[in-house]
């Protein structure tokens, strides 16, 4: 029984140790975003969309020549009518 207990608490010890060397995170729509050396995420810049004015990370933008930047390729067409 004492020899038992001792492969239980083992094979948890193992098991947390994988779980915490897991791969890059994944967010909810499955973009990886890269960690530095203690495991925590990086920042990313924010921006706001000229269209609506919701902000996004960086990383998401659509961009016209201009340096205008939007949330999505739709938000960017409906501000650029004709394109």
């Amino acid at each position: 029984m004492k020899l038992l207990i001792w492969l239980v608490i083992v094979a948890l010890v193992v098991a947390w140790i994988m779980r915490s060397k897991k791969a890059p995170v994944q967010n909810e729509g499955g973009i990886r975003q890269s960690q530095d050396v203690g495991g925590h995420l990086k920042p990313e810049a924010m921006l706001q969309c000229a269209r609506c004015g919701t902000y996004f990370p960086a990383s998401e933008a659509v961009t016209l020549a201009s340096g205008r930047v939007f949330c999505s390729e739709e938000h960017r067409r409906q501000a650029v009518p004709g394109d």
